[in-house]
This record gives structure tokens, C-alpha cells and sequence, in this order.
């Protein structure tokens, strides 16, 4: 009898109920924000620089450059402008230096893309493999940003000789329409680029403080009624209604240029 109440009391203990064991923490995923370091300046213009459009996989690495260009635009650097002019003397051959003008406007108009919430550049940007850094960005901070790297479009200025302007008679103004403008234009004689696209407008001229920094809503005003030539009129006020806007009256447009006589101004098509 001893042993048989022995061997249930074993058998009693072997059957409890075991202790709670302490639920094994989680360890959360790295992110992709941690796993990508933060780049210096000039790894961000090689990034801009490589971009350029037309490039192998230039779309994707526009949307990665975009993206780095916005995490970076919020550490502000009063010497990025300086750092951003030598890099370009040092890094860009003269030869190339309408591929980054080409690159900037490109990751410019990507990141405007990004600010907005746009889908298509927010899936460029995921197919690039870069995730942002950050919810929200200062825009004020993003367009000082922008200002600090004008050098990466007044280079091309720097490098182009001044030419005096060549007075021409008026064209066909039916073939002055918003389409006509789309590519890069340079003034030789008023130092100013244009630079249009779906995106808008970006104007490079350093004698106005306009360094491309923003793309702007532009139009084509037919003045026909009144026998006037076009008037292209760029919305720098970004007023939504064109008012004061900057204006150049097109006497006349084809492949190669456009120009204003009523304004002695030419402008030629680099892209």
C-alpha cells in the first residue's frame, strides 16, 4: 500500500502544471531608413550627376537621387553652394555640361513629384530601392536646398560664351505653341536658360536671382486678334492667373531656336 501511494505521488507531481516561461521578445526589423547612411555632398552630386536622362536605368536613379536630395535639403549648409562649385569644376568636364543640367532639372522635377505625394514618382522611388528618411519635409528648407546647388545648372552658363543677338523677321505664329517649348533653351546674350517640360517652366537667370529652383505654370497667349505676335507667359508669382507674368513676345520658333524682336532676344535649343 505504501509503494502504491508512493508511485501516484510521483506520478501526481509529474503532472503538474509547469511554469509560465517568459514570452520571447520580438526583435523589430532593421529599416531601411537605418540601413541607409547618410550621404556627404559630394556623394550626392555623383548621385545627380549620374542621372542624367537617357542614361542606363537614368529614371530610377533620378527617383534615388530625388529622394536623397530631400533627406539632405534638411540639414541646411550655408557652404554647399562654394562645395557644390568646386565639385563641378573637378568632376564635370566641360563637354558634359548640359548632361547635368539635363540630371538636375530631371531630379529637381522627381523630388517636386515626391513633395506632392505623386504615386508614379513614389513607386519609382520604391523600384530604386531608397525609402525616406522622413514623414514630412520643411519645403522652405527643400528650395534653400535647391539654391545652395545652383551650380549645378549656372555652370553651364559660366562655360557659353556671350553672342550679340541677330535680328530676324517675324515667323509662322501658328507654330509658336506650349508643345514647341519643350526642351532646354539658352539666351548667349541675357545669360538665361529655360528649361520646360510637363512639370513647367525653370528659369536660370542670375541677374534676376532665379536660379531654377522652381518649375513654373507657363502658357502661349495667341494676340492674333490684335496683330500681335505670341506672348509666352511664365507665372513666376505662381499667382494661378498669370498675373505679371514674365513674358517674352516669340516673333517667331522652329527646331533650332526662337525669337523675340520686339526684346532683341534669342534663344537656342540645346536639348
Amino acid at each position: 500500500m505504501w509503494a502504491i501511494l508512493a508511485v501516484t505521488a510521483l506520478l501526481l507531481a509529474g503532472c503538474g502544471r509547469q511554469p509560465d516561461q517568459p514570452a520571447r521578445p520580438v526583435q523589430p526589423e532593421q529599416s531601411a531608413v537605418e540601413e541607409q547612411p547618410e550621404l556627404t555632398l559630394a556623394e550626392l552630386l555623383a548621385d545627380i550627376y549620374g542621372a542624367a536622362p537617357g542614361t542606363a536605368g537614368g529614371s530610377l536613379k533620378a527617383a534615388r537621387a530625388a529622394g536623397e536630395f530631400l533627406d539632405w535639403s534638411q540639414e541646411p549648409d550655408t557652404a554647399s553652394g562654394d562645395a557644390a562649385r568646386q565639385w563641378v569644376e573637378e568632376n564635370v568636364p566641360v563637354e558634359n555640361a548640359l548632361e547635368l543640367v539635363l540630371a538636375w532639372n530631371e531630379v529637381l522635377t522627381q523630388a517636386d513629384a515626391l513633395l506632392r505625394g505623386d504615386e508614379i514618382a513614389a513607386g519609382s522611388l520604391s523600384d530604386a530601392g531608397y525609402v525616406l528618411r522622413r514623414d514630412a519635409y520643411d519645403t522652405e528648407l527643400v528650395t534653400q536646398a535647391a539654391l545652395s546647388l545652383s551650380p549645378l545648372f549656372t555652370q553651364l552658363l559660366d562655360r557659353t560664351e556671350p553672342a550679340p543677338y541677330q535680328e530676324e523677321g517675324p515667323g509662322d505664329y501658328s507654330k509658336v505653341t506650349e508643345a514647341a517649348f519643350d526642351g532646354v533653351w539658352i539666351n548667349y546674350g541675357a545669360n538665361t536658360l529655360l528649361l520646360f517640360s510637363e512639370a513647367g517652366c525653370r528659369v536660370v537667370d542670375p541677374a534676376l536671382d532665379w536660379y531654377g529652383e522652381a518649375a513654373y505654370a507657363f502658357r502661349v497667349r495667341d494676340r492674333g486678334s490684335i496683330g500681335y505676335c505670341p506672348a509666352l507667359e511664365i507665372d513666376f508669382r505662381e499667382s494661378g492667373n498669370f498675373d505679371a507674368p514674365l513674358t517674352y513676345y516669340v516673333s517667331g520658333i522652329d527646331s533650332t531656336h526662337f525669337w523675340c524682336s520686339t526684346g532683341a532676344e534669342s534663344f537656342q535649343k540645346l536639348a
